[in-house]
């Protein structure tokens, strides 16, 4: 799916993402639906690339659901329920607490408020708890119709 054109039409779709070092898992976390972090490569990749916060250390904040270092530890977190276990919503809370406090949608427009227009930063940030995300499909028992890219088969979730 990662060439499909419209990556929001991807997350609405999606039950659980599974990522790598993608900022994607950011804007998925404004969803509050599991995040797997599958870092097969996390060694070479945390040495050579160097990264802000340590994915694998299963501390608040700093991973944002499950992980996976191989193929079987992958299987193993879907199988056992690891990726939607109180573990994994505990350390998701955490991860929305420290990267998306202020994305409630408005926050573009404070920027421009406070930054361009010389106003106040308004609206208000909306609190994580005061926020509805989008229910998952599987909350609300959807089929999910993703036109293909290349033909014109459609693929169901």
């Amino acid at each position: 799916m990662s060439k499909y054109p419209v990556v929001e039409d991807l997350c609405l779709a999606a039950d659980a993402l599974i990522t790598d070092y993608s900022s994607i898992m950011f804007d998925y976390a404004c969803l509050d639906r599991p995040i797997v972090s599958y870092v097969d490569d996390w060694e070479v990749y945390s040495q050579a690339r160097g990264v802000y916060f340590d994915l694998l250390s299963q501390e608040p904040g700093q991973t944002p659901g499950a992980t996976a270092t191989d193929e079987d530890q992958l299987i193993e977190v879907f199988r056992s329920g690891a990726w939607k276990d109180e573990r994994s919503t505990a350390l998701r809370t955490a991860f929305r607490e420290r990267f998306v406090q202020f994305d409630d949608g408005h926050a573009a427009e404070r920027v421009v408020r406070k930054v361009f227009l010389g106003q106040d930063a308004t609206p208000a940030v909306v609190p994580l708890d005061r926020r509805t995300p989008a229910p998952a499909p599987e909350a609300v028992g959807a089929a999910v119709l993703i036109p293909a890219q290349a033909s014109g088969d459609r693929v169901t979730t």
